[in-house]
């Protein structure tokens, strides 16, 4: 069971070199469950190589990491999402050809006597939708092509919650939405913080900061 009074994930000490580069020096950078930590910083600070540790991309050079107060490791990318962590970034991974329900649960597609359960999985997805209040979403079998951006963030949301995920990363989520848009998804953060998933958040943009987060560390130097 999850302790709410205990970091989700907690990074010590991070180091990590390229040639030529230190580019991260000693970082300290934890997450609690239900919480939104803002992650900011000038581009080039650091961000973008924190978030690559955390999700397995990069690995660390020294430091370490633990999630759910126990130590781990994080080898692969698949490691991150195994121990709860999904990263959408601003350029959204999805299949424009394929049904939001196909990409909610791509990779863990439902099968029935060896099949492909279409019918199970277009039930599965609308329940899930439903769930999280991501009831925007009104039919899980058209193309996320036909969706819009905003829309397609749900998606890439509601995919990682399938994989139970309880720490979603989000890379300058708002750069592509309206004015609109961007007051639908902050009201989905806002259900997702008070059922416990804890959000890390990057942007530019300190009026949204400000609004949103509980938390703000910021990379410098």
């Amino acid at each position: 069971m999850m302790d709410k009074n205990a970091p989700v994930i907690e990074m010590c000490g991070i180091h990590k070199y390229f040639p030529g580069v230190h580019a991260l020096k000693g970082v300290s950078f934890d997450l609690y469950p239900g919480e939104v930590h803002a992650l900011v910083g000038e581009n080039g600070a650091g961000k973008s190589t924190l978030i690559k540790l955390m999700s397995g991309i990069y690995s660390l050079d020294e430091g370490s990491y633990r999630f759910n107060n126990s130590s781990a490791r994080i080898c692969s990318p698949n490691d991150a999402i195994q121990k709860g962590l999904s990263v959408i970034y601003q350029e959204l991974n999805l299949v424009s050809t394929l049904s939001v329900a196909e990409n909610i649960y791509l990779g863990c597609e439902a099968t029935r006597l060896g099949l492909l359960d279409r019918r199970g999985m277009f039930r599965r997805a609308k329940e899930l939708l439903e769930r999280l209040g991501l009831t925007e979403i009104r039919d899980v079998r058209c193309p996320v092509s036909s969706l819009s951006v905003a829309h397609q963030q749900l998606v890439e949301i509601a995919r990682a919650l399938s994989r139970q995920a309880k720490i979603l990363v989000l890379d300058e989520p708002t750069s592509s939405l309206s004015a609109v848009e961007i007051e639908a998804l902050f009201g989905t953060l806002t259900q997702l913080r008070a059922q416990g998933v804890g959000i890390i958040y990057i942007s530019h943009r300190l009026e949204e900061i400000i609004r949103l987060s509980d938390r703000i560390t910021v990379l410098r130097d």
